[in-house]
């Protein structure tokens, strides 16, 4: 996990009061974070863009500029140094990536403040106009939110923090830049209104950050500019490219590649643009919240952007605190703790939550930028650092019980040898999945056997997977450029609706394998999954069926009495084009097991 380095003086500055190294370290591991060490960070100063880089002091000074790509044949000017705490990222807490954040969990935890920050967004008057075209399968990123924050002029220092907060956010909730992508501009250089458009990557120029003399088209900036290099694969699947641009016909980004130079941020800018795009809608909005809420910390005022999308108009962003209801009764029981209601309040407090009495529950208000709560048991792990994890005592548990592997763990291990043996490598995919992926893609109907989660994060994690094949296909999407042979398995669970169960749903275990190769087909994979089934001392009969995800002839389905099930041929042609493959792909997919 990526590393963030806070300044001990910085935060000091924010709560107001001075503290030890060894207290902000203490009281930062007993929050959660992660605390890898202290040390000494070395500033330096990029000679093109003038935004600062930093590097520890045993490592060499900077040659290459992190935000705009600029690499000389000198070492970055050294203009400072600073104590600092560097704590690993914890991808589901977003609002600690930086000394705003940490400073506001701090003032509660070390009781300076307590209950729901303040965090306000006046009404603005700047207006985005955003183009139905980029809802487009050509240029698909409709999401889009806003916001303007006048600012102390920035610093060398505060620059610095600003644009590392943007890049762990894209990390922590953009997944690099794919869900969503923050661009942070210089207001006064902008011409309101402004235009969220689609363009030509061949036929519209303008100068990108770290290049104020140089013209390029977007086409280009993908093929010469560090960031553009970086991140091309995300506009590999688009005809138009995303454009921010303002109503001079200054361009303000290419999202999510680049920003333009001309708005760039600088020393002494004191008014900010800020916008969010991306291809589902909540991680914009996660992230222009946690962003904001970081910049109202270190002395921002907010001012809400008019968003005129073709269907409706909206103001961003919205600051508005979440609510959760909680049962003091079930919070003991999951925490095993005593506690009053009184102290129950206090501790939620402490955490930055508000709390009222909501009859047998308690109704529990949450800051915007807390995007990991969805459920009460997030609320109790709170409960839990607020009563202080110290104060816990370890106890044994009281029942003696002797470990061993599952079956189908031992029955894993096994198969896992024999396709090492065979030449396979392993991976591991996530197991929910969106439905074109899952099911589109394979030339499936999606069916009533799958499950669907109710509240999914994003529309990537709509489904359970009910299948291994989309972890398969995908890794050979993101390998296509690698050579040829390519043979990998992946042994998981899969879920399907079941109701005959308590539960609704059976899980089994699976393994599927597969091979792409300009020579592979159907004769290749039965021939390891002959060895496979040899090697378990399984046996089957073959016969063959029609999958809308196979050649039909080249398709076939293992069973037998014991509840054997084997589905095993060679991949459709529509279904390789959907996955931007261009060699034969055979795949199996064996149940070895039910698992529940």
């Amino acid at each position: 996990m990526p590393v963030v380095a806070v300044s001990a003086k910085r935060l000091n500055d924010l709560l107001g009061k001075e503290y030890e190294m060894n207290v902000l370290v203490h009281a930062l591991e007993q929050l959660g974070c992660d605390v890898e060490d202290t040390a000494i960070l070395n500033l330096y100063i990029c000679p093109v863009c003038q935004t600062p880089n930093d590097k520890l002091e045993s490592e060499d000074p900077p040659k290459r500029c992190d935000y705009c790509g600029h690499e000389g044949e000198e070492y970055f000017e050294l203009y400072g140094s600073d104590k600092v705490i560097r704590i690993d990222l914890l991808a589901d807490r977003p609002d600690l990536f930086d000394s705003g954040g940490l400073s506001r969990a701090l003032k509660g935890f070390l009781d300076l403040e307590k209950g729901l920050p303040e965090l306000t967004a006046m009404p603005g008057n700047i207006e985005v106009h955003i183009d139905k075209a980029l809802s487009s399968a050509d240029s698909y990123r409709p999401y889009i939110v806003c916001a303007v924050v006048t600012m102390p002029p920035l610093d060398q220092n505060s620059l610095r923090e600003v644009m590392r907060l943007q890049e762990n956010l894209h990390w922590g909730i953009g997944r690099d830049r794919k869900l969503a992508s923050i661009g942070v501009y210089d207001m006064d250089s902008i011409a309101p209104p402004i235009r969220y458009s689609t363009v030509d990557p061949k036929a519209f120029t303008f100068h990108p950050l770290g290049m104020p003399d140089t013209l390029m088209t977007p086409e280009q900036v993908l093929t010469t500019h560090p960031k553009g290099v970086a991140y091309a694969h995300l506009m590999e699947p688009y005809k138009r490219y995303p454009i921010l641009i303002d109503a001079k016909d200054l361009v303000l980004s290419m999202p999510p590649i680049i920003n333009s130079d001309e708005t760039k941020c600088k020393i002494g800018t004191t008014c900010l643009f800020v916008d969010v795009t991306g291809t589902v809608e909540s991680a914009p909005v996660d992230s222009i919240n946690t962003l904001i809420s970081a910049l109202i910390e270190i002395g921002g005022k907010v001012e809400t952007v008019q968003m005129h999308f073709p269907e409706r108009t909206i103001a961003t962003p919205d600051l508005t605190p979440g609510t959760i209801t909680i049962s003091y009764e079930e919070s003991k029981r999951w925490l095993g703790l005593e506690y009053t209601r009184e102290e129950m309040i206090a501790y939620l407090e402490k955490m930055r939550f508000s709390v009222t009495p909501a009859g047998e529950r308690f109704e529990v208000k949450y800051p915007a930028f807390r995007t990991d709560m969805r459920h009460e048991v997030d609320v109790f792990e709170d409960l839990a650092i607020g009563y202080g994890y110290e104060r816990i005592e370890p106890k044994l548990v009281p029942n003696l019980t002797i470990g061993k592997a599952r079956k189908e763990e031992e029955l894993s291990q096994l198969v896992r040898d024999v396709m090492i043996g065979l030449g396979f490598t392993e991976i591991m995919s996530l197991h929910l999945n969106s439905i074109e992926r899952h099911f589109t893609k394979f030339g499936m109907e999606p069916g009533e056997n799958h499950i669907i989660v109710s509240n999914p994060k994003t529309i990537e994690q709509k489904i359970a997977r009910s299948h291994l094949m989309t972890g398969i296909m995908e890794t050979f999407n993101k390998n296509r450029r690698k050579t040829v042979p390519q043979c990998l398995f992946e042994i998981g669970n899969i879920l399907l609706i079941d109701s005959s169960r308590e539960t609704g749903v059976s899980e089994y275990r699976h393994i599927a394998f597969s091979i792409i190769g300009p020579a592979t087909g159907y004769a290749e994979i039965r021939m390891n999954l002959d060895a496979l089934l040899h090697e378990l001392r399984f046996s089957g009969d073959y016969k063959p069926v029609v999958h809308p995800s196979f050649c039909e002839g080249r398709c076939a389905e293992v069973t037998n009495d014991a509840g054997l099930w084997a589905l095993l041929g060679e991949i459709h042609p529509q279904v390789l084009n959907n996955f931007s493959l261009t060699y034969t792909v055979s795949i199996c997919e064996l149940r070895l097991l039910k698992v529940i």
